[in-house]
């Protein structure tokens, strides 16, 4: 309001009178500066100083683009004359190639294929072309006869692709630049031919791989020129070779050979090439972002079975073309600017007195607009707490539950980073630790804090909302200086479910419209809130139904997994093995005698011996292995990736951790033994989880047979279970 009245006050120095109190601002123009005439037509004056200002402008932008456009079309056509012949150099030295090659497969000498004669001639050729990087002749089954490598000889390129047309073609063939085998990982084209005898019986065939150096040189050639007559090193002039698929074959932006062709991105200039032979176009440079014109040039070698049709880019910078016509510019705008900038003056001097009703209308609007916003932003929280209350409650996982959380509070609230804390079941002590957002000295404060012990027990035992002045008061105690980590706004909410305490959602630096706040509002502090008592209700609940599911998987003496649960983990390691090939061994533990134990000693006893034999058989096994009780004292173990010698060793270990060494009980310590039978799944011989289980039963019968405390594997199933049986009895 103090603004406003010393602008009216600048305005009309002088009090008005009441019959003008309703009135428009006006401005206000004394004699003393401007002469009687300007001052009674000033608003006409006004317009047409603007008027004028605004037609020049007009007029000498229109200029400007002409000329620019102008500039464009010339250049257009220069760049597609150069890529034009380019285009022509390229075919030319494609022909030349094929010509070679159909002149060799109708050489005495290749049809005679002499191999050490043979190969001292392609020697000779790869060294006065050195274009080509292999070139090589084979016979009538794919084998290399003749090559300008000689580790290649005798090699088998039945598979190739080039070998496999010429056996089917009656003429020369050339196929587009791909990764060959014979150019050493590195982008290159193949010509190739058949080999005929005069009775027309398929010899076998030649092929020629061309590097893509020559085709680089062509169009470096190319630029060269192009730099020469129109632009200089300093002007963005780039290329592409592309194939009808639009991989690129060259690219002088990809300068390392040896890298595979890369599909280019789908632009204007290459959908264009697509459509006509030539042409040019403008468009934006897919890396850098900048306009470009570009010209395209296609290049049809029509001797190819099939015809090939590469297409040749060639990039330059709008900034390169128009550089004469900017440096025009901008002195023009330093005389446009001296003339004018008074002119303006003038005009704005007289805009001025509207100023200040303008900013009163413009507070009024803003806080009318400010009060609708709060009214909106409040319904849609509303809105929004009600739609991640039914989000969070079916969640089915605690990790998918925290993450949503994590940034539904973030999101809600406009803080620019977030962080959960999770403790364990009320210890205090994190379990885990997750963030969102990108704000290095938030996570910074807000670790630091939490990595401190006391601290974290300190933040732990708050049961209300945390807010900056909290925080600072951890600092404090922790000697840390409240500097080191600057901060607008933070905040801190418990996550609760009646008397069980789950962890804490830190809040910090919040975003507005107008930047960063320097506190959360009352309404971000409700919704965080909210949401914290639903994701404690959600978790409590996804424990509660973890906690069942994992009682109904396991045995309620043991601890290990039950029957029907370790039937389960079979069915699906042999599952993962059929996609995989690798083998799973299936092994059946029997305690010996088991049975006296109870007689003798009690089912006390007995129990403790389950007990401790499920605790060594756990702590023997892999992490990678599955360890179920599946009956009295018979346990089952699935060891996925054993073979049959790492199945040895495996048995072995679990039947001296038992049989070793005495239990302890109540009666004084108990010598035990185990009897185990093993066999393992493999993809030669597949078989289903009820095979496998009648086939470690008959290993293990066959220990038992034996005198028992002893370990044996039934191989792979060559022959019937009847066989094996007769064979043992």
């Amino acid at each position: 309001m103090e603004d406003q009245q010393s602008v009216l006050a600048t305005l009309h120095p002088a009090k008005p009178s009441p019959g003008l109190a309703g009135t428009p601002i006006r401005t206000s123009f004394t004699t003393d500066q401007f002469p009687a005439w300007m001052n009674r037509h000033k608003i006409w004056i006004g317009t047409g100083v603007a008027g004028i200002a605004l037609l020049t402008l007009l007029l000498l932008g229109w200029t400007a683009y002409a000329v620019q456009n102008r500039l464009i079309q010339s250049s257009g056509h220069s760049l597609v004359q150069a890529a034009t012949d380019a285009a022509s150099k390229l075919d030319t030295m494609v022909l030349e190639r094929y010509r070679d090659i159909q002149l060799l497969s109708t050489a005495p000498l290749t049809l005679g294929q002499n191999p050490e004669a043979l190969t001292s001639y392609l020697r000779n050729m790869a060294q006065a072309h050195p274009e080509y990087q292999w070139v090589g002749v084979t016979d009538s089954h794919g084998r290399i006869v003749a090559a300008t490598d000689a580790r290649q000889i005798s090699l088998d390129r039945s598979q190739n692709r080039w070998f496999q047309l010429a056996q089917t073609l009656d003429r020369v063939g050339i196929l587009d630049a791909q990764v060959q085998d014979e150019s050493e990982g590195t982008s290159a084209f193949t010509v190739f031919a058949p080999l005929h005898s005069p009775d027309g019986r398929f010899l076998g065939a030649v092929a020629a791989v061309v590097g893509i150096p020559p085709l680089r040189h062509i169009l470096d050639d190319t630029m060269q020129v192009l730099k020469n007559i129109e632009w200089t090193d300093a002007s963005h002039l780039e290329y592409q070779l592309l194939n009808e698929k639009g991989d690129s074959i060259v690219d002088s932006t990809l300068r390392e050979d040896g890298q595979p062709n890369v599909r280019q991105p789908e632009s204007p200039s290459a959908t264009m090439l697509k459509k006509q032979q030539q042409g040019f176009i403008q468009e934006t440079h897919h890396r850098r972002g900048t306009p470009i014109v570009t010209a395209y040039a296609q290049v049809n070698i029509a001797h190819a079975d099939p015809p090939l049709h590469w297409g040749i880019l060639i990039h330059v910078d709008e900034a390169s073309i128009l550089t004469p016509i900017h440096s025009f510019l901008r002195e023009l705008s330093v005389f446009a600017i001296l003339i004018l900038l008074p002119l303006f003056g003038l005009v704005l001097g007289m805009l001025k007195a509207l100023y200040g009703e303008w900013a009163i209308t413009k507070r009024e609007f803003q806080r009318a607009t400010e009060a609708e916003s709060a009214l909106r932003k409040r319904t849609e929280a509303l809105d929004t707490l009600v739609v991640a209350a039914q989000t969070l409650s079916a969640q089915q996982d605690i990790d998918g539950l925290l993450h949503h959380l994590l940034q539904l509070a973030k999101n809600n609230s406009g803080a620019r980073y977030a962080a959960l804390d999770v403790y364990h079941d009320n210890s205090r002590k994190t379990t885990r630790f997750l963030a969102a957002g990108n704000d290095d000295q938030a996570a910074q404060a807000i670790q630091t804090v939490l990595l401190k012990q006391t601290a974290g027990e300190s933040l732990g035992q708050e049961s209300g909302i945390i807010r900056l002045n909290h925080l600072r008061e951890h600092w404090t105690a922790l000697e840390i200086p409240t500097a080191h980590a600057p901060l607008e706004s933070f905040l801190g909410v418990s996550i609760r479910c009646q008397d069980q305490f789950f962890g804490r959602i830190f809040l910090a630096n919040k975003i507005t419209t107008q930047g960063l706040a320097n506190c959360f509002s009352e309404l971000d502090e409700q919704a965080v809130l909210t949401l914290a008592v639903q994701a404690g209700t959600a978790i409590q609940n996804l424990q509660l139904l973890h906690d069942s599911k994992e009682q109904a998987r396991h045995d309620s003496l043991t601890g290990l997994l039950n029957h029907s649960a370790t039937l389960t983990i079979l069915a699906q390691e042999l599952s993962r093995a059929q996609r995989t090939d690798h083998p799973v061994a299936v092994l059946i533990a029997d305690l010996d005698h088991f049975k006296k134990v109870n007689d003798t000693y009690g089912h006390p006893v007995g129990d403790l011996v389950l007990r401790e034999t499920a605790r060594r058989l756990h702590e023997t096994a892999r992490r990678s292995d599955h360890v179920g009780r599946v009956g009295g004292e018979e346990f089952l173990i699935v060891a996925p990736d054993c073979d049959f010698h790492a199945l040895q060793e495996c048995a072995e270990r679990f039947r001296i951790a038992i049989s070793d060494k005495p239990f302890e009980t109540t009666s004084g310590p108990l010598t035990i033994t185990v009897s185990i039978g093993a066999t393992i799944w493999s993809s030669e011989h597949p078989l289903n989880s009820e095979r496998l289980r009648k086939m470690a039963d008959y290993a293990l019968y066959r220990v038992k047979s034996r005198g028992r405390n002893g370990i044996n594997i039934v191989p792979h199933p060559n022959t019937s279970e009847a066989d094996l049986i007769r064979k043992a009895v």
